[in-house]
């Protein structure tokens, strides 16, 4: 009889380290679910920067001006600090889907916070290559100096910029769809 009560006393000692290891996994996730969130953050005053840059630089002005050549060089300060900010934004759109994959990996499988973790990653990679092509653009266009190849460039720019978008807005929809299917596995904070 001493020998069943060892058993089951080790059984359900087995189950509680089996419960706290999850917890502690789940707490490691939610540490990293948090400092990506917060470098998003921080990255959202870089993103309105960054899209008031590109409305100024590639919008009315750029169309109005009669010499192409001449509104970049009077620009070039702008346009390098659009570089700039694509390049921050794409490194902290990598930084933030690392902490969601790491978060991931944290998880069991089938966990739908699993799920939503590497949903968010899939979501920052995307904007990381959006910046990434953004960022290339821009210095494609600095570079060239044909009027119809710049027109050109510019085109396939809103293609690609249009695709990515999408893209990213697919997969952020889909995060926000895992979050309200399942209320009670998400904190609001």
């Amino acid at each position: 009889m001493l020998k069943i009560k060892n058993i089951w006393l080790g059984l359900l000692l087995v189950a509680i380290s089996l419960s706290w290891a999850c917890d502690a996994a789940t707490g490691e996730a939610n540490k990293l679910v948090d400092e990506g969130n917060a470098i998003i953050k921080k990255n959202n005053d870089l993103t309105a920067k960054s899209s008031a840059l590109i409305a100024e630089l590639l919008g009315e002005k750029m169309t109005k001006a009669e010499d192409l050549e001449k509104y970049k060089a009077d620009n070039k300060g702008k346009f390098d600090e659009l570089v700039s900010l694509c390049d921050q934004l794409e490194k902290g759109q990598n930084e933030a889907a690392a902490k969601f994959e790491q978060a991931s990996a944290k998880l069991k499988a089938g966990d739908k916070f699993q799920e939503y973790t590497n949903v968010k990653a899939q979501e920052f990679k995307k904007r990381a290559e959006w910046e990434k092509a953004t960022g290339t653009f821009v210095k494609a266009f600095l570079a060239e100096k044909d009027a119809e190849k710049a027109d050109a460039l510019v085109s396939g720019f809103n293609k690609t910029q249009d695709t990515m978008k999408k893209e990213a807005d697919g997969l952020m929809e889909k995060a926000e769809k895992i979050v309200k299917d399942n209320p009670n596995m998400f904190e609001k904070k």
